[in-house]
């Protein structure tokens, strides 16, 4: 669940764009920032919170100051693209942005635990492989298709779905490794 609250302003932005770019964007922002806020009162920011408010206060910022702004078309590439960068600077920064998520279900005492960083610079890498290509995508379609709607959708759909599910697996697999290991 705590994956689904962290990307809560990319889900705000999938949902609504396809309405209104600008009310996506501004939804987005407005969601990102109150988990900015959420994080600075607990003491707790991190890069996916601190990249993502980012992102969407400035796209949002644009999609205000010039709602007809050709950004429109490749925002679905940079909103990927901005989570491909975040997640492979958490993990050039040996931080990966999964061990906050992670930390919600793991004692403190396993936090510095080489294993638990392995396992959360695998599952980093898992989303920034699927960031990478779905930027990719992104593009790809927006330059061919000039923005088609539904393979941008299904590639936004298909770039949140199999990394969540892969993730998920592959820390189940991780976690029961760690108690085979601990008997």
């Amino acid at each position: 669940m705590n994956y689904v609250r962290g990307f809560a302003p990319w889900l705000c932005y999938a949902a609504l764009t396809p309405v209104d770019w600008r009310l996506g964007t501004c939804a987005a922002a407005l969601a990102a920032l109150c988990l900015l806020i959420g994080q600075l009162r607990a003491r707790s920011v991190d890069l996916l919170g601190t990249g993502t408010c980012g992102f969407f206060v400035a796209m949002a910022g644009v999609a205000l100051a010039d709602p007809a702004s050709g950004l429109q078309h490749w925002i679905c590439a940079l909103a990927n693209g901005t989570l491909a960068a975040t997640a492979l600077t958490s993990i050039a920064v040996r931080r990966p942005f999964t061990s906050s998520f992670a930390r919600a279900q793991v004692p403190p005492e396993f936090w510095n635990a080489p294993r638990f960083i392995r396992v959360n610079m695998v599952l980093t890498s898992i989303w920034a492989a699927a960031f990478t290509i779905a930027a990719l995508a992104c593009a790809a379609i927006v330059h061919y298709a000039h923005a088609a709607a539904l393979p941008l959708i299904t590639v936004q759909i298909l770039g949140f779905v199999i990394p969540f599910v892969s993730s998920g697996r592959y820390a189940e697999q991780a976690k029961a490794a760690s108690g085979r290991a601990m008997a």
